[in-house]
């Protein structure tokens, strides 16, 4: 909330201060204002609304946690048509694309994972996948690199190209918090 003063002088050697408050909003602008900011913000608003980044070849931060129905032409013009589909062990349906697969739980989209184009430097393939290239730990293992809670996402896993190279050729982004995957 704010406050306007005013300033008055008349000829004193003291400024007069007055402040005047802004007119109470009625409950009709309330209830426009809050609908407007929820139709902003509402997820499916931001899936019609929806341009890829520049330099995106698969904006994965944008689709992991969305729902399969509502990204489902996004998706496609991204990864390629439907190829195959599938149950995994936990009982997950498994959207093979032609340029990727997703695995949805409760049609919710859990795990994207992408082959690039070409093999990256881990910086280039994050912003390649629509994440921001500035993490600040990347966990090194033999065949991977590793970043845990970045960006909303439980794990993204960058696969090396070869276990001493520092190039990688596909990144796994694993979406929801409460998930524990068996090996």
């Amino acid at each position: 909330m704010w406050l306007a003063l005013l300033l008055a002088c008349n000829n004193a050697d003291e400024p007069i201060v007055r402040a005047v408050a802004p007119p109470k909003p009625t409950p009709e602008a309330i209830a426009e204002k809050r609908e407007k900011e929820e139709l902003r913000t509402s997820p499916r608003n931001l899936e019609v609304n929806y341009v890829k980044p520049p330099g995106a070849y698969v904006d994965v931060q944008f689709l992991g946690g969305r729902r399969w129905d509502n990204v489902r032409d996004i998706l496609v013009d991204q990864l390629g048509a439907l190829t195959g589909q599938e149950r995994d062990a936990q009982g997950d349906e498994v959207m093979k694309l032609e340029r990727g697969t997703v695995t949805l739980s409760d049609g919710v989209i859990d795990v994207i994972d992408v082959p690039l184009p070409e093999p990256m430097r881990r910086e280039d393939a994050m912003v390649a996948c629509g994440f921001s290239g500035l993490a600040d730990r990347y966990l090194p293992f033999t065949r991977e690199y590793r970043v845990t809670q970045f960006q909303g996402f439980r794990r993204i896993v960058l696969h090396r190209v070869a276990p001493e190279d520092d190039l990688v050729n596909r990144l796994t982004g694993y979406k929801l918090q409460d998930r524990v995957r068996a090996p």
